[in-house]
């Protein structure tokens, strides 16, 4: 039993029939399992971090069963979860392992960017919509256009759109600042569905997260939204 326990037992739920409730979940929980990760509980207001490999740091509320009381609190684990496996890839430039960022800048978290966090996003929002109850119907259609954004063919919208969902997150808008003047944008060139593969996810798995993506409306996020303050 490891501190991660009950989310790993809840991605790995099956189906009557010995499929997996949440096929990304099932993936995520056999790959970091082969990775020995630190856990740290801080008083974070809910919120999650991986500052550098193989750590992940989680509000206190998430101590053993409290990381898995909701769909919601699984998918933010499964988010980190998903930071760690990049950051095992070990590339500077585009999938960092937590060292200082290109930038005079310094901060307790380690060097991140932001099509790190939409990756983690696709895969966190694919586990919630996966291990939603049937009536919650609403919140799945929320969520679908959410994973829709991510999943879209634009990935620069896409880590647009994530700023400005999350506009008090520093670390997101300091990501932006950064990647905003430098060239390719520390974006590379392949789709996400190359690199969930990479990371060691099977193509079934991407397919589905592909699947439930076409359910929702992608939201369009001018550079000038952000640029405003929006």
């Amino acid at each position: 039993m490891g501190p991660l326990t009950p989310s790993l037992e809840a991605m790995r739920a099956l189906r009557s029939s010995g499929e997996p409730v949440s096929p990304a979940g099932s993936d995520v929980a056999r790959l970091i399992q082969a990775i020995v990760v630190r856990v740290v509980y801080l008083p974070t207001r809910g919120s999650g971090a991986t500052p550098w490999r193989r750590m992940i740091v989680l509000d206190t509320s998430y101590r053993d069963a409290g990381q898995s009381q909701s769909p919601a609190r699984i998918a933010l684990v499964a988010h980190e979860m998903l930071h760690v496996l990049q950051r095992e890839l070990r590339d500077p430039e585009f999938w960092p392992s937590g060292g200082f960022r290109p930038s005079l800048t310094r901060r307790w978290i380690g060097d991140s960017t932001n099509y790190m966090e939409v990756l983690a996003y696709i895969v966190g929002t694919s586990i919630e919509i996966d291990l939603l109850p049937e009536q919650e119907g609403g919140k799945a259609r929320q969520l679908s256009d959410w994973l829709a954004t991510m999943a879209g063919e634009d990935a620069l919208n896409a880590t647009r759109a994530v700023v400005k969902r999350y506009k008090n997150n520093s670390i997101y808008r300091q990501n932006y600042r950064v990647e905003a003047r430098t060239p390719g944008h520390r974006m590379p060139s392949q789709q996400w569905t190359h690199w969930l593969g990479v990371i060691g996810l099977e193509d079934q798995t991407i397919e589905h997260i592909r699947n439930l993506a076409t359910v929702g409306q992608p939201k369009v996020i001018a550079k000038d939204e952000l640029e405003a303050g929006g």
